[in-house]
């Protein structure tokens, strides 16, 4: 259990964006990135279970279909951000960029999970706090999860490694990831019991 314990305290710790047990090896490092994989489909596998929750079915598919949501467009963000690191010329490990982008990412969903019983009890009070909550606090999570990538970014670069030599990889991963989670949210629909402009991508935005 204390182990258990550790690792929980280690995974909030990396949100600050500071070093990380220096001195451990790739395996630790390797092992703190798919624990917070793990964890960031759970806990948004329960803000699913939340939004959904007034109807069993919706709810029970919210299960698979949030954490499907969340995985695939980290999976499609990471290759152009690697890839935009190397254009950028940054004196910076691929594998630093990545921890950063699973700490976003972990910082993000935590943040739903910690929201999900609020937004359970309001789609059970509120017909219009419900909605609201819903949709506030996925908005909530990627701002929270946007400003963990950007800060992590920049503390874990070298002191002579100039900010401005990652604009390129961190503007790159956010629009992909953004890009791909409003395709995906369209695939997936619906989510939410009610009737969002999200539903129809892209073109649904467009067309509002």
């Amino acid at each position: 259990m204390s182990n258990v314990t550790s690792t929980f305290s280690t995974l909030l710790h990396m949100i600050t964006g500071r070093p990380v047990e220096q001195g451990e090896g790739r395996a630790r490092r390797s092992q703190l990135m798919l624990t917070a994989g793990l964890l960031s489909l759970v806990f948004v596998a329960l803000w699913g279970l939340a939004v959904g929750s007034a109807s069993l079915g919706l709810a029970i598919a919210n299960i698979y279909k949030v954490p499907m949501i969340i995985l695939l467009s980290a999976l499609c963000s990471a290759p152009a951000g690697l890839l935009a690191l190397r254009i950028s010329g940054a004196d910076y490990r691929a594998s630093d960029l990545m921890f950063s982008f699973v700490t976003a990412v972990f910082s993000g969903s935590l943040v739903m999970g910690v929201l999900a019983p609020v937004v359970a009890l309001y789609y059970h009070t509120s017909a219009w706090a419900g909605p609201f909550l819903g949709m506030g606090s996925s908005f909530l999570a990627l701002a929270v999860g946007g400003f963990v990538f950007v800060r992590a970014t920049q503390r874990r670069r070298k002191v002579d490694t100039m900010p401005s030599s990652l604009t390129l990889p961190i503007v790159v991963m956010l629009v992909m990831n953004a890009a791909c989670l409003l395709q995906l949210v369209a695939l997936a629909s619906p989510i939410l019991p009610e009737a969002t402009i999200f539903e129809g991508g892209v073109d649904g935005v467009i067309a509002r």
